[in-house]
């Protein structure tokens, strides 16, 4: 038997066929200064879906947040020229968003930015002007709390669009990735566990995969039963 090797696809679940819905709504206001949230827990695959998915197929804007930026807007704005390919970044804020602002208004794009919660609230003002300038959607993605992050601005909240939250993934999501990830088809009790043993986390899935590869490889078969999913599991864990 072959050895199985395991892939990292990026699969159309549910969650993803939100998002797209989302963002055709938040189209329907080009021209408009908008944003739209993408939320949800941990492991779920929101960056993953904005990254992977449509920044890179649309050209868009993703930042993700850092937390030295907490005391001054450069940074924040200055990652935000590099993005948007601006030489050379300018050494002084006012100028990186004028010019910033010039490049989205030239080339309109939308803009992602991930974990802005992790910032003061004052930097959703920024992030406002930036979308009320240049019409250009801003989508923030962010866990929980991001939505009364979001609501304690209400020049913010009033601007917010759409909105989709990513739940925990379904059995026959699983069952594709697996497929997709290592060319195993697991029977649909063994989806289901995996399911139950992750609690529909992206990131416990995947680790899940990985172990089990490495078990059906030891035992050179590419049968799959409950038993593997939960010593695959609990291999994980231990690790």
């Amino acid at each position: 038997m072959k050895p199985i090797e395991v892939k990292n696809p990026f699969i159309r679940t549910k969650n993803v066929r939100n998002f797209d819905v989302m963002m055709e709504g938040l189209a329907l206001a080009e021209g408009e200064g908008r944003f739209g949230i993408v939320d949800g827990e941990a492991g779920l695959g929101k960056s993953r879906t904005v990254q992977r998915w449509y920044a890179n197929n649309t050209n868009s804007v993703y930042l993700r947040t850092q937390k030295i930026w907490s005391s001054s807007y450069t940074g924040f704005l200055q990652a935000l020229c590099r993005e948007l390919d601006i030489k050379p970044v300018p050494h002084f804020k006012s100028q990186c968003f004028t010019d910033a602002v010039n490049a989205l208004l030239q080339r309109p794009r939308a803009i992602f930015i991930d974990e802005i919660e992790r910032l003061p609230s004052v930097f959703l003002e920024v992030v406002r002007d930036l979308t009320d300038i240049t019409g250009c959607p801003v989508i923030l993605i962010g866990e929980e709390n991001l939505r009364s992050y979001m609501r304690a601005n209400q020049r913010v909240w009033s601007r917010t669009f759409q909105q989709v939250e990513f739940r925990p993934i379904g059995a026959s999501d699983i069952m594709l990735y697996f497929r997709e990830a290592c060319g195993l088809t697991p029977p649909a009790e063994a989806s289901a566990a995996a399911q139950r043993l992750s609690q529909g986390n992206f990131r416990g899935v995947r680790r899940i995969v990985l172990n089990l590869a490495q078990i059906c490889n030891a035992k050179k078969t590419s049968e799959i039963s409950v038993e593997m999913i939960e010593i695959a599991y609990k291999t994980g864990l231990s690790g």
